[in-house]
């Protein structure tokens, strides 16, 4: 028989609040325990602070790293594996009233999804940022940033998914995390794939949703956010490390796209488990 929780405690409990139809909870798993087939009441997502897990369900198994989300819709069975190091998630349950004013206008929380980077990877720190502050503009912050991540997953389901990416697409993919920290051009990456840079540009859009600057900005963004994370490396040498070519533009860059400064987003992320 398939046990049903809710909330969502299966985990150590750090700290939970409830605000505008959000139940957000901070949990932690210890390393390489396993859970067992299960289910939620309500629809959630889970946001990966750090560490990792294998989550099975539907026949398949997804790995989630660090700044990844895996949304699943209530009553989805499945079963856990956490890695070597455990995890610590932020887990956003979204209750059944406010769930059908969302469905109104999206189906996105009706399925499971996997997302690694991008906005809605984006607005789950930022949302960790508010939930661990919690003062009196947070409410309004978490429920704002919360419509931002669903309108980012409506989107993103939205792409071509009338066929696959064509293998050179794939391997372009390939190319931009092999080599995001190095300085790569449109053109050279066109004649390695051999396409022309025009078709190479819109296809790739078209696909993924953002240009190949975009998506290497994320690549190089999510390196430094694990270098953060979990190293004392110095901020400099991340920087370096992550293809940017001083610290000053890194800083820049990073509180752009996280909403906070480097240091900050160390210190919020490397709390003790």
């Amino acid at each position: 028989m398939i046990q049903q929780f809710s909330p969502i405690t299966l985990g150590k409990l750090l700290k939970t609040i409830n605000t505008a139809g959000f139940v957000l909870t901070e949990t932690t798993h210890r390393p390489n325990h396993e859970l067992t087939g299960h289910n939620h009441e309500l629809t959630n997502i889970a946001f990966v602070l750090n560490g990792s897990f294998t989550e099975i369900l539907h026949g398949r198994s997804i790995d989630c790293c660090p700044q990844s989300l895996l949304v699943k819709p209530a009553g989805a069975a499945h079963s856990n594996r956490y890695g070597s190091r455990g995890v610590r998630c932020l887990l956003v349950e979204i209750e059944s009233r406010r769930l059908e004013t969302l469905r109104s206008w999206s189906k996105v929380l009706g399925e499971v999804s996997h997302v690694r980077g991008g906005i809605s990877s984006v607005s789950g720190m930022r949302i960790y940022k508010e939930f661990r502050l919690m003062d009196g503009a947070s409410p309004l912050a978490i429920e704002g940033l919360m419509l931002e991540m669903v309108a980012d997953l409506s989107r993103r389901s939205n792409l071509p998914s009338e066929r696959k990416p064509p293998s050179w697409l794939n391997w372009v993919k390939e190319i931009l995390h092999a080599h995001f920290s190095e300085s790569l051009s449109l053109t050279d990456i066109a004649e390695t794939v051999d396409v022309h840079p025009v078709h190479l540009a819109r296809e790739f859009r078209r696909f993924y949703g953002c240009t190949l600057g975009e998506y290497l900005r994320g690549l190089r963004i999510q390196f430094a956010c694990c270098k953060l994370s979990t190293s004392a490396m110095p901020l400099v040498e991340i920087a370096l490390a992550a293809g940017f070519s001083h610290q000053a533009h890194f800083s820049r860059l990073f509180k752009h796209h996280i909403g906070m400064t480097p240091t900050e987003f160390r210190s919020l992320y490397r709390v003790p488990r």
